[in-house]
């Protein structure tokens, strides 16, 4: 059970996408890589953007995957030979060219041979390159796919949600019956105000005022003619 888990969560990555089939450009058997790939850390800056592989001049060099060639001939004292295979392009020197700008090969194909010019390597060798667009990559990836082992584990349970409780507020509240029955309450208390207020002054004694000295009262005086 324990061999079948691990068959299960182990995945093979391949260094390239796309339906491409990739194969070392010498061999069999496998060359010896004599220098590995080290890109620079800015495009003008000096490194290694390819790898050295361990062959001898006169060596068959083949295309590493199905495409067109694009370059073929001498660069800078060398034989070159460069492949595209849709965005990624594979470069081959110094190789002597057998084939021809714009021929389309098949994996595997017979590119050319190796010459013995003078090279970085201690030895002869193939420089073999890869760019993707204007990218430098690792063509060691075309060829040794990564194996990953992905951890065998379970997945927890979801948790339950739980119910969300309305929060309640300690400030009073007021709804609207009760605000209607408050307004009805001060009509009814203004109005009973209003009367009482009504009726203690009907109802109040009136005190007459008398008028100061020297200042005849003619409402009394009236009276007192009309009375025989």
């Amino acid at each position: 059970m324990a061999l079948l888990t691990l068959l299960l969560t182990c995945m093979i990555v391949p260094g390239a996408p796309g339906p491409h089939v990739w194969q070392w450009p010498l061999g069999p058997p496998v060359p010896k890589v004599l220098r590995a790939f080290s890109p620079p850390s800015v495009p003008w800056a000096p490194g290694h953007r390819g790898v050295d592989l361990a062959a001898r001049p006169g060596w068959p060099v083949r295309a590493a995957s199905a495409g067109r060639v694009s370059y073929a001939g001498r660069l800078a004292g060398r034989g070159v030979v460069a492949i595209d295979h849709g965005r990624l392009r594979t470069t081959y020197l110094p190789v002597r060219p057998g084939v021809r700008v714009g021929r389309q090969v098949a994996t595997g194909t017979r590119i050319g041979v190796l010459e013995d010019s003078p090279f970085d390597c201690p030895t002869s060798c193939l420089h073999w390159g890869l760019l993707r667009d204007h990218l430098y990559l690792d063509p060691l990836s075309l060829v040794r796919p990564q194996v990953r082992l992905l951890p065998h584990w379970t997945p927890p349970a979801p948790k339950k949600e739980q119910p969300v409780q309305p929060s309640i507020s300690r400030e009073p509240s007021m709804s609207l019956r009760d605000a209607t029955t408050a307004t009805g309450g001060a009509v009814t208390g203004m109005v009973l105000a209003y009367a009482l207020a009504f009726a203690w002054r009907r109802t109040r004694p009136r005190r007459r005022r008398r008028p100061p000295a020297g200042v005849i009262d003619l409402t009394r005086e009236r009276r007192l003619r009309r009375t025989p």
